[in-house]
């Protein structure tokens, strides 16, 4: 019924081949005009697991502090001119911005009076003092307490900070306030940034930087909007005097950096790609219509292209890096009908032969393919889409296109010996090719125990070496270079955020101390909190505890020169203190500091903590995480482990579903199962050298290898079943040198992604080119040699 279905057809488009000519070619005019219109997408992203966990990093990762800014750190190239100098070419450049893309411009901070800004804060203390704290102090409040605290204030005004602290110690005699200054010095270092500030700009140590930090509405996702912005900074900087150069670092820079190197892939693997094939077709069939073998390919990529985005919106410049590698895959159905036709006397319904094995071997590959659709991943669902629609494309354009065009004339003046085929004969060597295929196969499982698999988040990112170099200039200057950890609370309310962050707090400094967990608790609490904690210290000093004070101060100070009136401060304002409900904007430092840990999103608000990044402290904060909904934890070590771990899942998941469907595909196909089972061969021989030699070259795998590992499979089950089937009907088609043409073309659109400068195309050219030429070596020489081993002299195809 299959056979009289598609000579049905077949015959038709035979009499309309005009038509159906015209009409394919004004489809490939309108998908090369629709290449105008189609919107590219380089998010990271969509090579990444749709993890919960995963997705929460992201969304910190997208919406932080660094995903909105552009850093320009400027350097002195002469030592002939001064910080001065440098600073006045910074100015100049500031004031030339004047453009939608920048929102503000912050040169540094205005030189302000610390001491002022520090006692201003300090007003504070009674609302943040706990019973804990107020225990410690009663202990303080007697005689031997006081003279140990005079004389530590006598020493400190005797030092070279002498008059810096004389302010601080009047309005706090027993060094209440100390561990509110030391939890403000931790916070700020929390920076991990050496900055200076001279003229109210940000200086370097040396004197030889200054940082300009630029905020910007464009995310670092947009990658025209990053462009543009680039772009406009970059014309800004070329004004800068000679003496001065500037480095500009941002996420948008990864994000043009790595659209520009994958189009740069793309123009030199397909150019490479496009003059191999052409050269190869000319210098083996000598025929101007061979040219059409690699034209419906492309043709059918092209379609594929912009069926694929009007489905799916956006297209990513990864799936577009396949392109390639998908019309190496395509081209094959065009060289099995062009060698039938080629070895069938030029007759175009010769491809009748061969169609069923044509449409099994597709159907297998759009199978393998199909297991991407159940993949979480939205890159390999793309992938998935675009391949079968250009498989499909292209296997139409073979069957019922190419045939009719190539014409009888060339085809016969291009008859070879093709049709008395040497690989019919049985060899002497079967049972030594075999045990020669099966002794590698151990070797390379025995390989198979060196794999590793790369779980880090570099793999997808392809930035040129200037912009990673820039970054590693700033770390060196600025520092910053170790981040750490992130541990996020989320609230509807900013005091539903607070209450939460100090039970987080508590809960977290007794699991790995407060050394190592840095907090905005440890400056500020909710107003309830607050307000509990005034009330407790009102009382406490209503109790006589003040009086007593004064007179132990004034019994024990006069060893050490202390007037009466020396700590006055302290006691007028010692119940002096309001609450106040927000987070207060005053003093500046304050405001820094809260703009660092506090964060005002959409749907609420996020206080941040940090802490080392090292798997000890993540593992034990991710305990509390598990206690605390709307709480996460934002850690590159950990977020590498995650998606290791959600990549492994997928491979698993979609091995899974290939291993199912690929031999479910096969049996019903061949409709044999001894048949079905030798069309595996190149399939196991394929995922064994793959895993067996990435070791041997000492390289991971990773998740691109997975893809191109599964691309793999489609391909080695394409030549297994070519070769079965024509070993079992004992074909004169051409199958060898066709199975072998497929392959080298298919290794050209694969073997020219070993040239592309992106990790994950290197990756996908390496494991494509191991795997092909497994796959198509087992299928010329081991399935023959199997076949004709396995098979019966009873059986017709023994020949073989």
């Amino acid at each position: 019924m299959l056979s009289k279905l598609f000579g049905g057809i077949f015959d038709s488009a035979a009499t309309h081949k005009k038509l159906v000519g015209i009409i394919a070619l004004l489809l490939t005019i309108a998908s090369a005009a629709g290449l105008v219109y189609i919107r590219f997408d380089n998010n990271v992203e969509l090579m990444l697991p749709a993890n919960d966990e995963i997705c929460k990093s992201m969304r910190f990762l997208r919406e932080s502090d660094i995903s909105d800014k552009v850093i320009i750190s400027f350097q002195l190239k002469s030592s002939q001119f001064t910080t001065i100098d440098l600073i006045a070419a910074v100015d100049t450049f500031c004031a030339s911005l004047n453009t939608p893309l920048v929102t503000d411009v912050v040169t540094g901070i205005a030189e302000y009076n610390i001491m002022g800004d520090m006692l201003d804060f300090l007003k504070y203390v009674p609302q943040l003092t706990n019973q804990q704290a107020l225990n410690k102090i009663d202990r303080q409040i007697s005689p031997q307490g006081v003279k140990t605290a005079l004389f530590n204030n006598y020493r400190s005004l005797l030092g070279p900070a002498g008059s810096f602290m004389s302010e601080f110690i009047s309005s706090d005699p027993l060094g209440i306030n100390y561990k509110y200054l030391h939890s403000l010095e931790k916070l700020t270092n929390s920076f991990g940034y050496k900055i200076n500030i001279k003229n109210g700009h940000f200086i370097s140590s040396d004197g030889t930087h200054a940082m300009v930090i630029l905020k910007t509405p464009v995310v670092l996702t947009d990658g025209f909007g990053s462009k543009k912005l680039i772009n406009y900074i970059k014309t800004r900087l070329n004004d800068l005097p000679d003496y001065v150069t500037a480095d500009i670092i941002a996420g948008h820079m990864h994000t043009i950096s790595n659209e520009t190197v994958i189009k740069k892939d793309i123009f030199l693997t397909l150019s490479i790609s496009t003059i191999v094939f052409l050269l190869l077709f000319f210098f083996f069939f000598s025929d101007i219509k061979a040219v059409l073998l690699f034209v419906i390919p492309l043709v059918s990529v092209l379609a594929a292209i912009n069926i694929t985005c009007l489905i799916l919106d956006k297209l990513s410049y990864f799936i577009i890096g396949m392109g390639g590698v998908i019309a190496g895959i395509a081209v094959d159905y065009g060289i099995h009908v062009y060698m039938a036709v080629r070895t069938g006397d030029g007759r175009p319904d010769s491809v009748k032969k061969v169609f069923k094995p044509i449409v099994t071997g597709a159907l297998t590959t759009m199978g393998v393919f199909a297991a991407f659709f159940f993949s979480d991943v939205a890159g390999y669902r793309q992938l998935a889409l675009f391949s079968i629609i250009s498989i499909l494309i292209c296997l139409l354009y073979a069957l019922f296109l190419l045939p009719h065009f190539l014409g009888k004339k060339s085809c016969k003046s291009q008859k070879t010996s093709l049709n008395k085929n040497r690989f019919f004969k049985k060899p002497v060597a079967d049972p030594l090719i075999v045990c020669f295929w099966a002794g590698f196969m151990i070797f390379l499982l025995i390989s198979c125990r060196g794999l590793i698999f790369s779980n880090d988040i570099k793999q997808f990112d392809g930035s040129a070496a200037e912009v990673l170099q820039a970054e590693q200039n700033f770390h060196q200057v600025w520092g910053g270079a170790r981040q750490p950890a992130v541990f996020v609370v989320s609230g509807q309310t900013i005091e539903a955020a607070l209450e939460k962050n100090e039970r987080i707090y508590k809960i977290a400094t007794e699991k790995i101390g407060q050394n190592n967990f840095t907090s905005f608790a440890s400056i500020w609490q909710s107003a309830k909190t607050r307000q509990e904690n005034l009330l407790r210290w009102n009382r406490f000093w209503k109790e006589n505890r003040a009086s007593k004070l004064k007179k132990l101060i004034a019994r024990y100070g006069e060893p050490y020169n202390f007037r009466e009136d020396a700590f006055l401060n302290f006691f007028d304002n010692i119940t002096a203190g309001t609450i106040i409900k927000n987070i207060p904007d005053r003093p500046e430092f304050f405001s820094v500091l809260k703009d660092r840990f506090v964060k005002n999103k959409k749907d609420g608000f996020e206080i941040l903590s940090f802490f080392p990044d090292e798997e000890k402290y993540v593992r034990l904060l991710s305990e509390v995480c598990d206690e605390f909904p709307d709480t996460f934890i934002v850690s590159r070590n950990q977020f590498a482990n995650i998606i290791s771990r959600s990549i492994a899942s997928e491979i698993i998941y979609l091995a899974i579903i290939a291993g199912v469907m690929i031999p479910l595909l096969a049996v019903l196909l061949l409709r044999n199962i001894k048949l079905a089972l030798l069309s595996l061969i190149p399939v196991l021989s394929s995922i064994m050298t793959i895993c067996g030699a990435l070791p041997l070259i000492k390289m991971p795998m990773n998740a691109p290898s997975v893809i191109a590992g599964m691309v793999v499979v489609g391909l080695s089950i394409d030549y297994g079943i070519f070769m079965v089937y024509t070993c079992y009907h004992k074909l004169r088609t051409g199958t060898y040198t066709a199975v072998t043409l497929s392959a080298v073309t298919t290794l050209i659109g694969a073997g020219v992604l070993v040239f592309a400068k992106h990790p994950m195309l290197f990756s996908i050219g390496i494991t494509l080119v191991t795997g092909i030429l497994a796959g198509f070596t087992a299928s010329i020489l081991v399935i023959p040699a199997m076949f004709r081993l396995w098979t019966t002299k009873k059986e017709p195809s023994f020949s073989c």
